[in-house]
């Protein structure tokens, strides 16, 4: 099981693409990747 930060809910509201890093669920991108650049 991974571990969450404080704002995993958030991130998961927001329609995060949550990843492992290190042993934490992190997100990397919040829907098109082309729309965030």
């Amino acid at each position: 099981m991974l571990k969450e930060t404080p704002l995993f809910k958030n991130h998961q509201n927001m329609g995060a693409k949550l990843v492992d890093f290190g042993g934490w669920d992190m997100p990397i991108h919040y829907g098109s990747q082309l729309d965030e650049h």
